[in-house]
């Protein structure tokens, strides 16, 4: 699997052992997307408050970027975060199941307000986080999409280009849509599964 796993810096900055350990046991078994936080424990955390807009800029289009190619991201989020609520939101957005990590005591108010079943709010402590990390990978798997490619007449596809564009979703997300209400009206089908 695809994993796009990412941090605070300054929580990673705090807690370099607890951060590895996270890393090790999500890369052990997957593609790691960004090696954003293996840079920072490999190198130290770069601040990025003083850095100029171009650099800010770029570290934005990379994150989105990362996320657009992983198939599940990890995000810890212990420590208020804008950048890690946007990029959860961005995630969830394009359909993409989100493992949000905070520890026991630091439960994050906004982020536990959303309401989708692609995202996974997980308490872990510090002797518990391989366990945690294992046991919500094993959730998160059965959520991972599959690349299903089709062909369609000009008709059809200008149509889908209006309609993702109208209603502001992928061409994607809008035939998924289709295909899971027709999957409800199936009777049929329902009683398999």
């Amino acid at each position: 699997m695809q994993v796009y796993f990412v941090a605070s810096s300054r929580l990673v900055a705090k807690d370099m052992g607890l951060y590895r350990k996270m890393w090790d046991v999500i890369a052990e078994d997957n593609k790691m997307v960004s090696k954003k936080v293996w840079r920072w424990l490999k190198m130290g955390v770069k601040d990025l408050r003083h850095a100029d807009i171009k650099v800010k800029r770029e570290n934005y289009k990379q994150a989105v970027k990362d996320i657009k190619k992983a198939e599940l991201v990890v995000m810890e989020v212990s420590g208020h975060s804008m950048s890690a609520g946007y990029l959860i939101c961005q995630a969830l957005d394009m359909n993409k199941p989100v493992v949000a990590l905070y520890k026991g005591e630091h439960k994050p108010i906004f982020i536990g307000g959303i309401v989708n079943p692609r995202l996974f709010l997980v308490a872990y402590n510090e002797k518990n986080v391989e366990e945690v990390l294992k046991k919500v990978f094993k959730k998160v798997a059965s959520l991972i999409d599959v690349r299903f490619n089709f062909f369609v007449n000009p008709k059809i596809l200008t149509y889908l280009d209006w309609v993702a564009g109208k209603r502001k979703i992928p061409k994607s997300v809008f035939l998924r849509n289709l295909i899971e209400k027709e999957m409800k009206k199936d009777k049929e089908f329902g009683k398999r599964f």
